[in-house]
C-alpha cells in the first residue's frame, strides 16, 4: 500500500477542482465529509448485503453493460465491469481528500480495532466513524486528527477486505477513476 502516491495523485485532482472552482479560501470538510457519507450509502447499496428484505443480495461486482459509460478502460466496447469497486474508489478518493484537508502527517493505518467479517456493520462502523470526524476534530481542536484519520482509513480498509477486494485491485481501480475524474473536470462536470 502506497499511501504516499494515492495523496499525491489525490492532491493533483483536488488542486485542480478547487483552482477551476476558486475554492482557496473555502473549509472544505464538512462537504468532504458528506460526500463520503453519501458514497458509502451507494457502495453499500451496490453490495445489497443489508438488504434482508430482498432475494436478491448478491452485491453489484459484475455487472454486463453494453455501453462503456463512463470508465472506458473497463468497458469499452460493451462488457464486465464492478459496480461494487467503484464505489469503493469513490469513497477512497473522498477519504484522501479529508486526509488532504486536514494535513494529515502520519498516512500509515492503523490496525482495526474491531476485526469484522460481518460486511454490514462494518459498513456502520465506518459510517459512525466518519459522522463523528467532524464534531471530534472540532471539539478536540484537531489534536488528534490525525489518529481519527488514520482509524476511519483503517477501517475502510477493513470494509473492503470484507468485501473480497485485494488492495492491489483497489489501487488499480482508483488510478482508473481518477484519471476518469481528470477527464470530468476538462469536460465541464
Amino acid at each position: 500500500m502506497n499511501l504516499t502516491k494515492l495523496f499525491e495523485t489525490q492532491k493533483a485532482l483536488d488542486d485542480r477542482i478547487i483552482e477551476k472552482h476558486g475554492l482557496q479560501d473555502m473549509d472544505r470538510l464538512p462537504y468532504l465529509i458528506i460526500a463520503l457519507q453519501v458514497e458509502l450509502g451507494e457502495c453499500a447499496n451496490e453490495h445489497r448485503g443489508f438488504k434482508y428484505w430482498s432475494e436478491d443480495q448478491e452485491p453489484r461486482n459484475k455487472v454486463f453493460t453494453m455501453n462503456p459509460g463512463e470508465n472506458d478502460q473497463e468497458a469499452p466496447l460493451g462488457g464486465y465491469k464492478n459496480p461494487l469497486l467503484e464505489e469503493y474508489v469513490d469513497c477512497l478518493h473522498f477519504i484522501l481528500s479529508i486526509g488532504l484537508e486536514l494535513n494529515i502527517t502520519e498516512k500509515q493505518p492503523l490496525k482495526p480495532k474491531f476485526p469484522n467479517n460481518d460486511v454490514t456493520k462494518q459498513f456502520i462502523y465506518v459510517m459512525d466513524k466518519v459522522t463523528g470526524l467532524y464534531k471530534n476534530i472540532k471539539l478536540s481542536f484537531g489534536n488528534n486528527k490525525d489518529q481519527i484519520w488514520q482509524r476511519i482509513f483503517s477501517e475502510f480498509v477493513r470494509l473492503g477486505e470484507s468485501m473480497g477486494f485485494s488492495w492491489n485491485e483497489v489501487e488499480q481501480a482508483y488510478f482508473a477513476k481518477n484519471k476518469v475524474n481528470h477527464e470530468r473536470q476538462a469536460n465541464g462536470y
